[in-house]
């Protein structure tokens, strides 16, 4: 069913009351960027009329969506909401926290102009112990959404390529298959894992399992680190956007393989005011994911998306901009 279609059968269910959601009468004059994101449509909700910024396609940030609607008030009489078929959990929370009115049919009203916030089950699946993915299920799923090498569906395959045992592998399928991301397939004596959805809509619904992959920041002085090391931290995140680069570079290591890089290459831990670099270990080895010489985007975005500076979080946000979904 359209968007549309859905959000009117929505507001019917909800509101328990016949409603109308048709195509805007008298569009406004837009930038054509709007235009090409969004269909416009107008019903009425408690007495007040709406114009619904709807998509099929909700790759805006929460920013850039309070920014589209600001643009859109200022021409229609009316409360503008914002409409799409699914959001995660972490792009609801910063609409709310922005008080920017959606709608996700058949799931959540949220228009505080009405002082409505309806909320239903999401269709989002549950943490296993409460501790989200494991790090080997959370590299195999960024591998898959990293498209890495789609034909790498086996445990053997995906450990030679992200550094774990087939057995660790195993145990990352069966992960992903309790929290409802994939199922697996038996092809003569080999297993196969296949995902139940794709790109941005696997990457939203896995969002609230995801956890940053870093252990632990050394802080190094006399650092004469390994050409093959990562660049991590803020001064990736600022060499792949606009951020302002640290005082400090950052590279990232397998935690596994810190005591003997340390060793070989003479990193001495001092204080955060002494180190001349940070060196990161991480719970998967970010070789893996990644041929450029940064760590991969996804793995950077979990690192930053919660940072409480927001320009670091905003910067992480736009990370999610490079990625081939």
């Amino acid at each position: 069913m359209p968007v549309a279609g859905a959000l009117q059968r929505y507001l019917e269910e909800t509101l328990h009351k016949p409603a109308k959601v048709a195509s805007l009468e008298r569009a406004p004059s837009l930038p054509s960027f709007l235009s090409r994101m969004y269909s416009l449509h107008e019903g009425n909700i408690a007495g007040r009329r709406c114009v619904f910024l709807v998509t099929a396609d909700n790759t805006a940030t929460p920013s850039d969506i309070a920014k589209h609607l600001a643009l859109v008030r200022p021409t229609v009489d009316a409360i503008v909401v914002f409409v799409a078929p699914w959001l995660s959990a972490y792009n609801r929370s910063r609409l709310i926290g922005q008080g920017v009115p959606f709608v996700v049919p058949g799931n959540q009203l949220y228009i505080p102009d009405l002082a409505m916030d309806l909320r239903e089950r999401f269709r989002t699946p549950k943490p296993r112990r409460g501790a989200g993915l494991s790090p080997a299920a959370q590299a195999v799923l960024f591998h898959c959404l990293l498209r890495l090498d789609e034909a790498a569906t086996t445990p053997s395959l995906l450990a030679t390529q992200l550094h774990y045992s087939a057995m660790s592998i195993g145990r990352a399928f069966d992960d992903l298959v309790s929290a409802g991301f994939a199922h697996t397939e038996r092809h003569g004596r080999e297993r196969r894992i296949r995902f139940e959805a794709e790109g941005r809509q696997l990457f939203d619904a896995s969002h609230d399992l995801l956890r940053s992959p870093v252990r632990t920041e050394k802080f190094i002085r006399h650092a004469r680190t390994a050409p093959t090391l990562k660049r991590a931290g803020e001064s990736a995140l600022a060499e792949l956007t606009d951020l302002s680069p640290p005082s400090l570079e950052a590279f990232a290591i397998a935690a596994r393989d810190w005591k003997a890089v340390a060793r070989t290459r003479g990193l001495v831990e001092t204080d955060r005011d002494q180190a001349d670099q940070i060196v990161e270990t991480w719970a998967y080895d970010p070789v893996g994911l990644s041929t450029a010489p940064t760590v991969d985007l996804l793995s950077l975005h979990v690192r930053f998306r919660d940072h409480r500076d927001e320009r670091v979080s905003m910067a992480a946000e736009r990370l999610l901009d490079g990625m081939p979904w």
